[in-house]
């Protein structure tokens, strides 16, 4: 099967070779507000719950910066050594449930020495990162492409998504992270409530993964939801379950439920791909975009609203509601009670 550009690897000759926009309907009465330009690779965005402060990693240059009040401090909260070739580098941040009291912040990176993705914690002072603290090591990268790095609390627990490294095989193997959704208490110990996998529990949630972009989950619940990227068919939408296989690995055929044993089909699979990203399930001020996942891509720039029935099964409807310039990396709930998207280079809100 044919590997498709690079999500990270943006240039003018790929945005030029973009589809059409969609055709786009905004909830009535809003519109999208600039909220920052001139921004370099924004991956994956945290705003502090109750202020204006909001952290955000650059891809390739492993920085991890921070805005207050709308302005874009000078100095990083930290400085990582990345490797940044295809879709390694400064991939995931979260904040902590906590993040309060505790002032904890998690940053999935690949790390050039010794080489590996990796999940750091941080303590943040004075809009500064200190007292790192290596949480997951030894997530292996071999390759380039596929290594994941999106990081999510849900139920006090950290979960992570981790790509198969182009290694189709490493995701039906219970020997390996790759090609996994993880679970791990927030000090990087592995839950009691984990699954049994293969004879033992370990740190794996679910399998069966291509390589995960994005997580978002039903407020007030435990359902939690996938966004993977496919091969040349078969971008997903996935409701995570413990211990569920999602059916990626050797020998997958587009279209079917996957390989390995009794495989779980997405709520939604996109062919042609489009290369989903980082979703966000929204609360916030604007009524009538309440209840429902937003959801960027990668391929057209568009945002997507997907509305599920209420136990998280079956998607009941899809609206696209707005075409950006470039790819849409991440979206957010933030200050206002808006919902706020990143592309490369800037960072947007939707408003009344």
């Amino acid at each position: 099967m044919s590997r498709r550009i690079p999500v990270w690897a943006i240039t003018a000759a790929v945005l030029l070779a973009l589809p059409a926009a969609p055709a786009q309907a905004l909830p009535r009465g809003t519109h999208v507000q600039l909220f920052k330009h001139g921004l370099r690779q924004v991956v994956d965005m945290a705003w502090v719950p109750g202020t204006r402060k909001l952290f955000y990693d650059e891809k390739n240059t492993g920085r991890i910066r921070v805005i207050v009040h709308g302005r874009l401090l000078r100095r990083p909260c930290a400085n990582l050594d990345v490797v940044n070739d295809g879709e390694r580098g400064a991939l995931g941040l979260a904040l902590d449930p906590a993040y309060a009291t505790n002032h904890y912040l998690y940053v999935y990176f690949t790390k050039r020495s010794p080489l590996e993705n990796r999940v750091t914690r941080f303590i943040v002072r004075s809009n500064r990162c200190t007292h790192p603290h290596p949480l997951v090591t030894g997530i292996p990268t071999r390759a380039g492409y596929h290594n994941g790095g999106q990081l999510f609390f849900l139920g006090g627990k950290l979960f992570i998504t981790v790509g198969e490294n182009h290694n189709a095989g490493n995701a039906q193997s219970l020997h390996t992270r790759l090609g996994k959704v993880l679970r791990y208490n927030s000090d990087g110990t592995i839950p009691a409530t984990n699954p049994v996998l293969g004879g033992r529990r370990t740190a794996i949630w679910s399998y069966g993964h291509r390589n995960g972009f994005g997580l978002t989950a039903r407020p007030h619940s435990h359902q939690l939801f996938e966004t993977e990227n496919g091969p040349n068919c078969d971008d997903e939408l996935n409701h995570i379950i413990k211990g569920r296989n999602y059916g990626w690995g050797n020998d997958y055929t587009c279209g079917t439920a996957g390989v390995g044993p009794n495989p779980t089909a997405p709520l939604k699979r996109w062919t042609p791909t489009i290369a989903p990203t980082d979703p966000w399930w929204y609360t916030g001020r604007v009524q009538r975009m309440r209840g429902s996942i937003y959801m960027g891509d990668y391929n057209t720039g568009t945002l997507r609203r997907i509305t599920l029935n209420r136990t998280g099964t079956a998607v009941r409807s899809i609206k696209l509601i707005y075409h950006a310039s470039g790819s849409i990396i991440d979206v957010t709930e933030g200050p206002g009670g808006w919902l706020y998207f990143s592309t490369p280079t800037a960072i947007y809100r939707i408003v009344l």
